[in-house]
C-alpha cells in the first residue's frame, strides 16, 4: 500500500518495495515529479530522503525561476544565465546524492515518525503539546491520514469544531502512534 502526505506543497508517496522503500514526490497536479530510484531499508529513511530532495527541488525551481524573470533587469548575458542555472542543477543534483548519515534525520533528532488517520466525520485541528516543535498545527479532514514527526514523549492534542469554537476532545501519546519500518 502506498502512503500519500503532503509536505511543503508537494505531495510525496512511500512505495513499499520487495528490499525496502521507494520515495517518489509530486508536483500538485500529480504530473511532474521526481524520484531518486533509491531504495531505502526503512520507511522513516524513504520520508527523510523523500523531504530532503522536495526541499531542494523547491529551492531550486524558486532560483531558477527568479533567474529567468531577471537575468535582463539585472543586465546578465546569456551565458551567465546559462551558468547560473546549470550551477544551481548542478547543486541539486550533487546534494540529492549525499547519503543519508551526511543529513539530519529522524534518528539523530530523536524523533519518531507518527501516523494518524481523522476517522471522524468532523474537520479536526492536530497541535502537538510537550514538545519543543511548537509550530505544529495541521487541520485534518474527515477521512484524511497523514505522517508527521514529533518526539516520543510529546502529545498529539485532537480539536475539533463545536458551536463554541475548537473543544480539545483527546491527546495521543506520539509514541502510541509511531510508524515502524
Amino acid at each position: 500500500m502506498k502512503w500519500k502526505q503532503s509536505y511543503r506543497g508537494w505531495l510525496i508517496e512511500i512505495i513499499p518495495m520487495p528490499k525496502g522503500y521507494l520515495f517518489q514526490c509530486w508536483l500538485p497536479d500529480e504530473k511532474t515529479g521526481f524520484s531518486d530510484r533509491q531504495i531505502y531499508p526503512t520507511f522513516t529513511q524513504a520520508f527523510a530522503a523523500a523531504k530532503k530532495r522536495a526541499d531542494l527541488e523547491a529551492v531550486s525551481l524558486a532560483l531558477i525561476r527568479f533567474l529567468s524573470q531577471s537575468y535582463e533587469p539585472c543586465n546578465l548575458s546569456s551565458d551567465e544565465y546559462k551558468a547560473l542555472e546549470t550551477s544551481i542543477v548542478n547543486f541539486v543534483q550533487q546534494a540529492s546524492r549525499t547519503q543519508m548519515h551526511n543529513s539530519p534525520t529522524l534518528l539523530t533528532q530523536n524523533q519518531i515518525l507518527c501516523f494518524y488517520k481523522n476517522t471522524t466525520s468532523q474537520i479536526q485541528i492536530l497541535r502537538i503539546s510537550h514538545s519543543t516543535n511548537c509550530d505544529f498545527e495541521q487541520i485534518v479532514f474527515p477521512g484524511e491520514q497523514m505522517l508527521f514527526e514529533a518526539f516520543p514523549q510529546a502529545e498529539l492534542e485532537i480539536h475539533m469544531d463545536s458551536t463554541t469554537g475548537a473543544t480539545l476532545t483527546n491527546k495521543i501519546l506520539c509514541s502510541n502512534l509511531q510508524v515502524y519500518g
